[in-house]
């Protein structure tokens, strides 16, 4: 793992925008950026809002609807937006503004984005992964939101001639050239700085988003383990998806971010720590070699728009390694249908007992789960 070189802070009253991209630990730089609040304020810096981000005012701007627009998905008003910049605006020091959802800002959008937060104080921040590596949790997230695909036919929608229909936010957020041009369009080169996270240790995203907002390093290094994002094991993928084929169509987006997102998936994930023999998502070859491909020639493109790169730019056009395919037995290893109907029940008492909060529904799924675990050991244990 290596490190960067120290880079020069923002002008005193330069404005750090963070526009992702998504599932390159922007989850994890907003907890800190949010926890650290009372001490951003003492050294005169706004991150603006309560919550751990400014999604709804990306949302707003780019005219996206959080979850299914036809069911109940949130869409949010422009005032959202143009609250925030009115406040930015008026702060006299730095200020951090972070969303991963502004990555999809199409260029007429970037440049207003860019006006209404103060034109030449802001300086836009690209976090890039090897798109190689971003696949697997890129469908997972898509599991959450519903999407019922397996791993293999949204590979092969993806990389598709028309470039995944399934998920059209995908290349919007992932053709990180075009992304990175838009900015560059809005502010000029020198106004973009991309971060490339390959081979970086894990504490080099706070300290240098700590140095371009003159703070201590360790405000946000010590913040940096705030958030457990694990990717989920092959078998609780295949549990997402049975479950989102039998619910989705039963509810309302609201009911769905309550009982799944947050309840299930969230419960399944941060409530347990998958054994090591546990099989991880494999990515097929033909899969990391297009990524490969399409990595190289955003490498090409970004070098020659002259934007400044920390961390090693190449990288992102590197053919990754993925973890091994699951045994043919794997499949027999996990009671997924029975770990499905447990969670259907929970999800129907909870719809009778509305105020069972999803803390609670995310208890009972883990006690479940560690029941069918339990039985699975005790189970292997008698084999011959």
């Amino acid at each position: 793992m290596s490190s960067l070189p120290e880079v020069s802070a923002l002008p005193a009253d330069g404005v750090l925008l963070h526009v992702g991209v998504h599932k390159t630990g922007t989850t994890a730089i907003q907890a800190a950026l949010a926890d650290a609040r009372p001490q951003l304020r003492e050294h005169g810096i706004l991150y603006p809002g309560k919550r751990s981000a400014q999604h709804r005012q990306a949302l707003a701007v780019t005219q996206r609807t959080w979850g299914w627009k036809e069911r109940g998905g949130e869409s949010y008003d422009m005032k959202f937006f143009d609250t925030m910049a009115k406040q930015v605006r008026k702060h006299p020091g730095r200020v951090a503004v972070s969303s991963e959802f502004f990555c999809e800002c199409d260029g007429p959008t970037a440049a207003k984005v860019v006006a209404d937060l103060g034109g030449s104080r802001v300086h836009v921040v690209v976090t890039l992964r090897n798109l190689g590596r971003l696949l697997p949790s890129s469908w997972q997230q898509y599991l959450k939101y519903g999407l019922v695909a397996n791993y293999d036919k949204w590979l092969r929608n993806v990389f598709s001639e028309d470039k995944g229909h399934m998920t059209p936010s995908f290349w919007r957020r992932n053709d990180h050239a075009n992304v990175i041009q838009r900015w560059a369009e809005a502010l000029g080169p020198h106004g973009v700085t991309v971060l490339v996270l390959e081979g970086l240790e894990h504490q080099q995203m706070y300290r240098t988003f700590a140095q371009l907002l003159d703070l201590p390093e360790d405000v946000l290094v010590s913040r940096m383990n705030l958030t457990s994002n694990r990717s989920m094991t092959a078998a609780e993928a295949e549990f997402l998806i049975r479950l989102n084929r039998r619910v989705k169509k039963e509810m309302t987006w609201d009911e769905y971010v309550r009982f799944v997102r947050r309840g299930v998936a969230l419960g399944m994930v941060e409530g347990r720590e998958p054994a090591p023999e546990e099989p991880r998502l494999h990515t097929p070859d033909w899969a990391l070699d297009a990524a490969a491909e399409r990595g190289a020639e955003s490498v090409d493109r970004i070098r020659e728009l002259g934007v400044r790169v920390l961390g090693d730019l190449d990288a992102l056009g590197a053919r990754v390694d993925s973890p091994p395919p699951p045994p043919a037995s794997a499949s027999t290893e996990l009671p997924t249908d029975a770990a499905v109907q447990a969670v259907m029940t929970v999800i129907e008492m909870t719809r009778e007992n509305p105020e069972l909060s999803a803390r609670e529904l995310s208890t009972q799924l883990i006690s479940r789960a560690k029941a069918d675990v339990n039985t699975r050991w005790r189970l292997k244990s008698l084999r011959p």
